[in-house]
């Protein structure tokens, strides 16, 4: 007797959890302006490819050797440049880098935004 009292409160439990209000599902969230595919040295250049998700956009490779602050964006170089008319793929090029360790970070410009990837340290293998 005590075992089904003790089935029929915990099936109690269990359906009253299910009662309440319930809130909307969220709305599909956007993908970022752009994304980074891959960074790396090629020879001695560094190959950026990235997916612009932003029609007439103008993407900038943005780079910097690595200091003490890789996060800090004051000191950060423009090193190549690219305006797409529609969203896709952009393969982005540091021809010289600085330094055997760079910083870098890809961004995206419409009008008057700006937007920019998290950073990515580059390491050239030996």
């Amino acid at each position: 007797m005590r075992i089904r009292a003790l089935f029929i409160a915990v099936a109690i439990l269990i359906v009253a959890m299910g009662c309440g209000r319930k809130l909307p599902p969220l709305p599909p969230t956007l993908p970022d302006p752009v994304e980074v595919s891959s960074i790396t040295f090629v020879g001695q250049e560094v190959i950026a490819k990235a997916q612009c998700n932003m029609p007439d956009a103008t993407v900038l490779l943005l780079g910097k050797p690595k200091g003490l602050c890789p996060n800090c964006t004051d000191d950060l170089v423009v090193k190549y440049k690219v305006t797409l008319e529609k969203p896709g793929e952009v393969v982005l090029k540091d021809p010289s880098p600085e330094s055997d360790y760079m910083v870098y970070r890809i961004a995206a410009e419409h009008g008057t935004t700006k937007w920019t990837t998290p950073a990515r340290i580059v390491v050239k293998k030996q």
